[in-house]
C-alpha cells in the first residue's frame, strides 16, 4: 500500500506541477475540484449516488481532520478563490490525472487507487486553497453535476422524483 501510495502521490504531483506552469492559485484550486469531481461523477455512473456521497464522506472527512488539527489557532474556512484565466487548462490536466488513479484502481485490489486519489486531491485542494476550504462551496461544486444531469434528464421528458 505505501508502494501504491507514492506512485498515487506521484501522478498527482507531476499533474499538479505541469498544470502549476502559468496558473494562479485559483486556477489550481478550480482544476484539483475538477479532478474530484470527474472520479465523483465516475463513480456515480458506475456504483451510485450512494457511493458518490460516499466519495463526499471521504472528502468531507479530510477537512474534518484538518480542521481539528488547526482548532484553537482560530483558523476558518477559506471561501473558493475566483476562476482564473488558465483554470480551463489546470482542470484539464487534473480531470486527466483523475482518470489515471482510475485506471490504476483496475490493478489493485479493491478501490485503494480511487481511495488514494481522492485523499491525495483533497490534500492537494487545501494547501492550494491555503486553508480547508469552505465546505458547502466545495459540495456544491462537487455535486454541480448531478444537478445537470438532472435538468438534461428533464430535458428528455424524464419525470424525477426524490425520496428523503
Amino acid at each position: 500500500m505505501t508502494q501504491l501510495h507514492s506512485l498515487i502521490s506521484t501522478v498527482i504531483a507531476s499533474a499538479m506541477d505541469r498544470a502549476a506552469r502559468g496558473a494562479g492559485e485559483g486556477d489550481l484550486v478550480h482544476g484539483v475540484l475538477a479532478g474530484l469531481k470527474r472520479l465523483r461523477a465516475i463513480v456515480g455512473s458506475q456504483a451510485g449516488y450512494s457511493a458518490a456521497c460516499g466519495l463526499d464522506d471521504s472528502v468531507h472527512d479530510i477537512f474534518l481532520q484538518r480542521s481539528l488539527e488547526s482548532f484553537g489557532s482560530g483558523a476558518v474556512a477559506v471561501p473558493l478563490p475566483p476562476r482564473g484565466p488558465n483554470a480551463i487548462r489546470a482542470c484539464a490536466i487534473l480531470e486527466d490525472v483523475a482518470m489515471s488513479c482510475l485506471t490504476l484502481n483496475a490493478f489493485f485490489k479493491g478501490n485503494t487507487a480511487l481511495d488514494l486519489g481522492v485523499q491525495v486531491l483533497t490534500e492537494r485542494l487545501i494547501e492550494c486553497a491555503g486553508g480547508v476550504p469552505d465546505w458547502g462551496a466545495v459540495i456544491d461544486e462537487l455535486r454541480s453535476q448531478d444537478v445537470d444531469a438532472e435538468e438534461t434528464a428533464n430535458e428528455d421528458g424524464w419525470i424525477s422524483a426524490a425520496v428523503h
